[in-house]
């Protein structure tokens, strides 16, 4: 079995390139294998983040989550490539952004992201430039070059083909790193995950029950999630359209989709954690890969959780609202400096044994067909 790590093995010299003039030689300059770059070291920040992009994909595939193993990931570089790593800028392929996104903010800068087509769960056992890119903005926030993971402008010029591409989804990153990149979204990471995407396409998809019944099956989701307005909601839509790209940006902000935008960004602790487009995909942020990907991860437990509950007539019942209320209250309480007795704020005393009584002496029953967290 192969171990699974946080470094990919090519930078690390544990795995070679095939042999020159070879098949997989061939195949792996037309897919952006240069030989003559330098290898990004392992111990960098973009061999960092290369190394959990891999992992992220193979955990993501190996647990299930995921369709097939569809979905991208990127990274805004705080660090800079160093240049003998990369493709030359005058023989990087040239691309531009839809119009309605201009990214002045990231003119001279690089981003990683994976390549269109790319498979996750391969971003670990292959060599980098066979899955990723590094796009590197122009002074106009419209234009970019693609300085890794492609053949040269000559070598396609010669072989007359088109080069590969970044994730059709480029530009909600590009977006996202703009705006906010500098205030704890140094990453993002956009899942496909099928069993939130199951519980969306049922009764538990409307936006205004969807949070609620997650947060009702596990007591660490309000706790991490409730201060930063939960979860984002976005209707299903063509993921490949620049109106998706703004709406995830006004969630991220924690704004909301049906008011007015505000005139100034939300203070940085009020950041959403991660934003759902609904029946579609996750899109979670975080300061490296790891950390963005274990938002979709854990949502995607619990919705694994109550799914699999329901198919095996489990009755699963959520907490229910006074109970995370009770939690939140005594996590917050104790979160504050200490106090005299004297002085510290009355709160109901809460036994988890006893939570069912409680709710029962001050909530009739409900059916299940009323119950807004379990499947009937």
């Amino acid at each position: 079995m192969n171990k699974i790590n946080l470094a990919n093995s090519y930078l690390t010299n544990d795995s070679h390139p095939p042999a020159p003039h070879s098949y997989r030689h061939r195949k792996w300059r037309e897919r952006g294998y240069q030989e003559s770059l330098a290898p990004i070291s392992s111990d960098s920040e973009g061999g960092t983040l290369i190394g959990q992009m891999g992992w992220a994909g193979s955990h993501a595939h190996t647990h299930g989550y995921l369709w097939g193993s569809a979905g991208n990931m990127g990274a805004l570089m705080m660090e800079p490539i160093d240049q003998d790593c990369l493709i030359p800028i005058e023989e990087s392929p040239r691309g531009k952004l839809p119009s309605a996104i201009v990214v002045k903010d990231l003119a001279g800068r690089q981003v990683l992201l994976t390549k269109s087509g790319s498979r996750l769960d391969m971003i670990a056992l292959e060599h980098p430039t066979l899955n990723l890119t590094i796009l590197e903005v122009e002074p106009d926030g419209v234009h970019y070059r693609m300085r890794f993971g492609t053949p040269t402008i000559s070598q396609l010029e010669r072989s007359q083909v088109a080069p590969p591409k970044p994730t059709s989804e480029f530009f909600h990153y590009m977006l996202i790193f703009d705006r906010l990149g500098d205030q704890g979204f140094n990453a993002l990471v956009h899942l496909q995950p099928k069993f939130l995407n199951l519980i969306s396409r049922s009764e538990h998809g409307n936006p205004d029950r969807f949070y609620n019944f997650l947060k009702g099956y596990e007591p660490e989701t309000p706790i991490m999630y409730e201060s930063v307005g939960g979860i984002g909601l976005v209707m299903e839509k063509a993921p490949g359209i620049p109106d998706l790209s703004f709406q995830s940006l006004r969630l991220f902000k924690g704004e909301d989709l049906t008011a007015e935008p505000l005139n100034q960004a939300s203070s940085t602790d009020q950041f959403r954690r991660v934003v759902y487009w609904i029946g579609h995909g996750t899109f979670s942020r975080g300061h490296d890969i790891l950390d963005s990907y274990r938002h979709t991860e854990y949502f995607e437990a619990a919705a694994r959780m109550a799914w699999e509950a329901n198919q095996k007539s489990i009755d699963s019942q959520a907490y229910s609202e006074e109970v995370v209320s009770c939690i939140l209250n005594e996590i917050s309480a104790n979160q504050l400096p200490d106090l005299d007795p004297a002085d510290a704020p009355s709160s109901q005393p809460f036994d988890m044994s006893q939570s069912r009584l409680v709710e029962a002496s001050s909530h009739p029953p409900t059916s299940k067909s009323e119950n807004l967290y379990n499947y009937p």
